[in-house]
C-alpha cells in the first residue's frame, strides 16, 4: 500500500513551484524589461524594437510542441525511480542556467550576434523548462487522490508559487540599489538576474532528491503514441471546456504579468520599484483569502469561484484602463509620505498612488483562485479520466494544460510588444498603448465567463468520491 503524503512533504514537493515562479519570472516579467528599454531605465538596445516579444512567442510555441513530447516519454518512463523524478533531476540546474545565459548576449548593442544568441538561449531554456515542468506538475497530480486534499495541496502549490512571484518583484529594488552605488545598468541587472537564477535552481533540485517517487505513486508505464494519447486527452468535453475557459483566462491574467511595470510607470507615472508594494498588498490579501477559497470550493465547488474570479478581472482592467479618470477622481495633490514618496518617486499624487494600492488588494482573490483552482480541476479531470479508462495519461493532461498556458504567453508577449507602442515617436511605449492591454484583457476574461459557464464540475466530483469510497471499503475488507 502505497504512503499517503504528509504536509510536511507537501511543502517540499511545492519548492517546485517557488522555482518555477523564480525562473519563470524572471522571462515573463523582465525579459520584455531588459530588451524593450525605456529612457529611465539606463540599459543599452541589444534587440530591435519590440523583437524579444516576437522571441518569446517563438519560444513558448516551440515549448508548447515539445510538451506533449515530453510528456509522453515521461508517461511511458519505466525507471526503477519512477516516471516523473529522474527527468526533474537531469533538467532542474541546466533550467536556471540557460534562464539566465539569455540575459548575456555578446554584443553591447544591436546586431545580428545578439539575435542569434537570444533565440537559441530561450529554445534551450523552453526545452529545459519542459523536461522540468511536465513531469514535475504529473507527478504533483499523482501525490494526492483525495479531491478534497487536493484543493489543500494546490493552495500550498499556490502559496509557494505567490511567494516565488512575489520574490522576483524585488529585483527592481536590488538593481535600484546596486545603481545608485555607482554601478552600470546593466551590470546591476545581470548581477540582480544572477542571484534570483541560482534561487531557482537550487529549489528546482531540492524537491527531485527529497521525494520517493515510489513511495507515494503506482508509477505504471503508459505507452500510447503521442497523437493518439491527445486526441483522447481532447475528446473528453469537461476537459475541453476546462482548456478553453483556461486558455481564455490565463490570456487575460498574462497581460498582468507581462504588463504591471508599465501600468505602474507609464500609467500611473510611479517609480517601477512601486510594483513591489503593489505586489506585496496582493501577496499578503491573497494569502489571507486562501482558507476562505478552500471552504467556498468544498461548500460550492470550483466553478462559482472561477467565475467570480473572472468577473473581478474584469472589473479590475477596467479600472487600469480607466485609471488616469479614477485616479484624478480621488485627488490630484502629490503625496506627503517621505516613506511613499521613496518607493513611488517625487511628484506622486494621491490619486494614482491610490489606484496603485487598489490594484495590488484587489487583485489578491482572483489570482488566488486562478493559481489554487484551475490546477486542481486539471488533476480532477485526470483522476477521472483514469478511472473511466484505467490508462494513467496524467503526462499528457499536463502537456495539454501547459499548451494552453503557454499559448496564452505567447499571444500575449507578442501582442503587448507591439500594442503598447501604438503611437510611438521616440522608439518607448505609449500611454495610449500600454493602457489598451488592460482594454484587451478585460475583453478576454469576459469570453472566458461565457466558457466557464459551462463546466460541470459536480459530476466530475462525484464521481472519484464515489471511486475513492469503494476504494477504502475494499481495503477495509482485507
Amino acid at each position: 500500500m502505497k504512503k499517503e503524503i504528509t504536509t510536511g512533504k507537501i511543502f517540499v514537493v511545492c519548492l517546485g513551484d517557488f522555482a518555477r515562479a523564480v525562473i519563470g519570472g524572471l522571462i515573463v516579467t523582465y525579459s520584455l524589461k531588459f530588451f524593450n528599454v525605456t529612457e529611465s531605465s539606463g540599459l543599452p538596445l541589444l534587440l530591435p524594437i519590440g523583437l524579444m516579444g516576437v522571441l518569446r512567442g517563438i519560444g513558448v510555441v516551440f515549448d508548447a510542441v515539445t510538451d506533449p513530447w515530453v510528456a509522453n516519454i515521461s508517461d511511458k518512463c519505466t525507471n526503477p525511480r519512477g516516471r516523473r523524478i529522474p527527468f526533474m533531476r537531469w533538467a532542474a540546474i541546466p533550467y536556471a542556467l540557460v534562464c539566465l545565459l539569455i540575459f548575456f548576449p555578446p554584443t553591447g548593442s544591436v546586431s545580428a550576434i545578439n539575435i542569434i544568441w537570444v533565440i537559441v538561449m530561450l529554445l534551450l531554456y523552453y526545452l529545459f523548462s519542459t523536461f522540468y515542468c511536465v513531469p514535475f506538475m504529473a507527478l504533483q497530480q499523482e501525490l494526492v487522490t483525495d479531491t478534497r486534499k487536493r484543493v489543500f495541496f494546490y493552495t500550498i502549490n499556490s502559496l509557494m508559487f505567490v511567494l516565488g512571484s512575489a520574490v522576483i518583484y524585488i529585483l527592481p529594488v536590488m538593481v535600484s540599489s546596486l545603481r545608485s552605488s555607482g554601478m552600470a545598468a546593466i551590470t546591476a541587472w545581470r548581477i540582480s538576474l544572477a542571484v534570483f537564477a541560482v534561487l531557482g535552481g537550487v529549489c528546482a533540485l531540492i524537491p527531485s532528491l527529497a521525494i520517493k517517487e515510489k513511495d507515494y505513486v503506482e508509477s505504471k508505464s503508459c505507452y500510447k503514441p503521442i497523437l493518439q494519447s491527445l486526441k483522447a486527452t481532447f475528446a473528453y468535453k469537461n476537459f475541453s471546456i476546462m482548456t478553453v475557459g483556461y486558455l481564455i483566462m490565463q490570456f487575460g491574467f498574462a497581460f498582468f504579468n507581462t504588463a504591471l511595470l508599465y501600468y505602474i510607470d507609464t500609467l500611473l507615472g510611479l517609480k517601477e520599484s512601486f510594483a513591489t508594494i503593489v505586489l506585496a498588498i496582493s501577496i499578503v490579501v491573497g494569502i489571507c483569502t486562501y482558507p476562505a477559497v478552500n471552504a467556498l470550493s468544498r461548500r460550492f465547488g470550483k466553478k462559482p469561484l472561477l467565475l467570480a474570479a473572472c468577473i473581478s478581472y474584469v472589473v479590475i482592467y477596467l479600472g487600469i484602463y480607466l485609471s488616469n479618470f479614477i485616479a484624478s477622481a480621488i485627488g490630484t495633490a502629490e503625496v506627503q509620505s517621505s516613506l511613499i514618496i521613496a518607493f513611488a518617486g517625487a511628484g506622486a499624487t494621491v490619486g494614482n498612488v491610490t489606484v496603485a494600492f487598489l490594484i495590488g488588494l484587489l487583485i489578491a482573490f482572483p489570482i488566488a483562485c486562478t493559481n489554487i483552482l484551475p490546477a486542481s480541476a486539471f488533476a480532477d479531470l485526470a483522476q477521472y479520466d483514469t478511472i473511466k479508462t484505467g490508462d494513467n495519461k496524467t503526462g499528457m493532461f499536463v502537456a495539454a494544460r501547459q499548451f494552453v498556458t503557454k499559448l496564452s504567453q505567447a499571444l500575449v508577449s507578442v501582442i503587448v510588444s507591439y500594442v503598447m507602442y501604438i503611437g510611438t515617436t521616440d522608439s518607448y511605449p505609449t500611454e495610449k498603448g500600454v493602457r489598451l492591454t488592460a482594454l484587451l484583457a478585460a475583453i478576454c476574461l469576459t469570453a472566458a465567463i461565457a466558457v466557464y459557464s459551462r463546466y460541470d464540475d459536480r459530476m466530475v466530483v462525484s464521481a472519484i468520491d464515489q471511486y475513492n469510497s469503494r476504494n477504502a471499503q475494499a481495503k477495509t475488507k482485507h
